[in-house]
């Protein structure tokens, strides 16, 4: 195998997964008394089964292996030009590390409402469409720090991501 890395893709897709389970059990316990939304789950292809609190989805889990199967072979057989096959790798990385920060900063921001549930007060109601603006806009501090990265240490896997 050439590409070892790319075994990180199905890893990084089942952790975004579970932890976007736990999330919403978190979630539920504390932070969604006062901050309102339709859902946790952004991608609606998922908000069901996360909304159950399902640890096992057979869609989800055979969408990681398709993709995760046809992205390997791919970079294995596909004949790519190796600046391609890095970009590849910079962009799933760059994508799956942040949305799995993000996840384990909204898991210690419910960890610490849970423990502490007198440092915060009132309601807020948000609309599905307000938070993918904020979730949009938070990924513009992301973006600048890959940019940035980008013009001081060039390479196929920075611009990937």
């Amino acid at each position: 195998m050439n590409h070892p890395e790319f075994l990180l893709v199905p890893i990084m897709m089942f952790a975004d997964y579970f932890l976007t389970v736990l999330g919403a059990a978190l979630h539920g316990k504390k932070y969604a008394l006062y901050f309102k939304a339709p859902h946790y789950e952004l991608n609606p292809a998922w908000q069901a089964s996360i909304a159950k609190g399902q640890w096992f989805n057979l869609r989800h889990t055979l969408s990681v292996l398709l993709l995760s199967g046809w992205l390997l072979f791919l970079v294995e057989f596909g004949q790519l030009p190796e600046w391609f096959v890095q970009g590849a790798l910079g962009c799933v990385c760059a994508v799956y590390g942040t949305v799995l920060g993000t996840h384990i900063g909204n898991i210690v921001i419910f960890l610490q409402l849970i423990g502490h549930p007198d440092e915060i007060s009132g309601e807020v109601t948000l609309t599905h469409r307000l938070i993918l603006v904020i979730a949009l806009a938070q990924q513009v501090a992301v973006t600048l720090v890959l940019v940035l990265i980008a013009v001081f240490s060039p390479s196929a896997f920075v611009y990937g991501g």
